[in-house]
């Protein structure tokens, strides 16, 4: 994360410490923002550790097994490859791996169960992977911080997993499938016995499906800001939006738009719509705009927002903005008292996914194109974040007004990387919050 606010390390620092503090107080993972802190501050953060002199938190037998201290190496090894073959996931290394390496625990959550198997002094190419199996939901490979790639498999009832080593391949066992039950031999069947057949027969419940509502902001009479040939940012927010609608889809999400063509949309009827369809999500698309023609050059990247009164004048600038089309009847002390009521609890969790979402897609975007510049993750006094039932962000996707930017806008290939880190960072906060 390159900055939190205005670029300034003080500030930054100030949010990560308060961050890690309400992660742990609603017993949620803070490790995410202790590595920040670390990076930024790597004193303060040894200044923190001994002053708490607390023991390391410790799994349950419940919950945990082989799980194993190693000491520090120097050398770190890639995964180069991983796939499902032959019942099981083959994990394929630069170099051995040490059982030593790796940590293993076990979770049970809404009916599922997750096996997790963190692999330390180990690094991927890529930010997330995931594979659907039929004997499984789903396999999340992911850098879960810079020394620790976690590996997690997700089933629909409890088995018994192996791992195999060899040479610089770990494999590791999955539950076994009706389909590979019905090829198999009589003889086979027979050592398999009951469990077998209770695999076969079992058919768990339909799981619950995460459910996304993409706003594209603006429409109808309300074209947003204009840029790059007079396109308008209506335009190109939707766009990117039923794009993103297809690849969420596709990964099993179940989704709905605010609009799903050129009509205009009141703020206040936009995060309704949400809670009234049980959003777990909210994702709201714009694109920004310099303030004057002579700074249109200059202006330009990517940042994302989540709900808070603003503490910089470029913030207000940016949510006067949007919030323009549908603020006109409401005076300043009527919008802060909004402000400081509404959607006070989902703060934090909107932080986080913004957080989340701001480094996906800068990773999707920056592997084709150039320039790609980071603008943080802010808060502003958007309304349409206001009142949102759910974890609720602003995506301000580039500025429209600058020469090369908006042009990528309109741009396919850049909608659909758009899209792709978007879906990305939604699942990137599921998988480090735990739903």
């Amino acid at each position: 994360m390159k900055a939190l606010l205005d670029q300034n390390r003080t500030l930054q620092e100030k949010a990560l410490s308060g961050l890690i503090k309400a992660s742990k107080t609603l017993g949620l993972d803070p490790t995410r923002y202790e590595n920040a802190l670390k990076t930024i501050r790597p004193d303060l953060f040894e200044k923190r550790k001994r002053s708490a002199k607390k023991p390391e938190k410790k799994i349950s037998s419940s919950s945990a097994s082989s799980i194993e201290k190693h000491p520090p190496s120097r050398k770190r090894v890639r995964l180069l490859s991983s796939k499902v073959e032959k019942g099981g996931l083959k994990l394929s290394f630069s170099g051995r791996v040490d059982k030593k390496w790796i940590r293993h625990f076990i979770l049970e959550r809404r009916g599922r169960v997750l096996y997790v198997y963190d692999f330390k002094n180990v690094r991927i190419p890529f930010s997330i992977k995931r594979f659907k199996g039929g004997s499984f939901k789903e396999i999340r490979i992911a850098q879960f911080d810079p020394k620790r790639v976690r590996v997690v498999i997700e089933v629909k009832k409890a088995y018994n997993p192996k791992l195999e080593f060899k040479d610089k391949t770990v494999y590791i066992t999955l539950p076994y499938s009706k389909k590979r039950a019905e090829k198999a031999t009589t003889s086979e069947r027979k050592k398999r016995g009951k469990q077998s057949k209770k695999v076969d027969a079992t058919i768990p419940k339909y799981l619950k499906r995460y459910t996304v509502v993409i706003d594209p902001g603006h429409g109808g009479k309300d074209a947003g800001a204009v840029g790059v040939k007079r396109r308008k940012e209506k335009d190109a927010v939707l766009a990117v939006a039923k794009r993103l609608k297809k690849v969420l889809q596709k990964r099993g999400f179940k989704v709905y738009m605010t609009r799903e063509r050129d009509r205009f949309v009141s703020l206040k009827k936009r995060t309704h719509f949400a809670n009234r369809k049980g959003a777990d999500f909210f994702i709201s698309i714009h694109a920004n705009a310099a303030p004057n023609r002579a700074s249109r050059y200059k202006s330009k990247g990517l940042e994302t927002f989540f709900l808070s009164p603003a503490r910089s004048e470029r913030a207000k600038r940016v949510a006067a903005l949007e919030n323009s089309a549908d603020l006109s009847d409401l005076n300043r002390y009527t919008k802060n008292t909004l402000l400081n009521v509404l959607n006070r609890e989902k703060i934090i969790e909107s932080n986080k996914l913004a957080i989340d979402l701001q480094k996906q897609i800068l990773s999707s975007l920056k592997r084709k194109y150039r320039g790609v510049v980071d603008n943080g993750v802010r808060e502003a006094p958007f309304w349409v974040l206001v009142g949102a039932q759910m974890p609720a962000v602003l995506i301000e996707i580039g500025y429209i007004t600058h020469p090369t930017e908006g042009l990528r806008l309109f741009n396919p290939n850049y909608q659909n990387l758009l899209a792709e880190g978007i879906a990305n960072g939604i699942e990137s906060y599921i998988y480090h919050s735990g739903m």
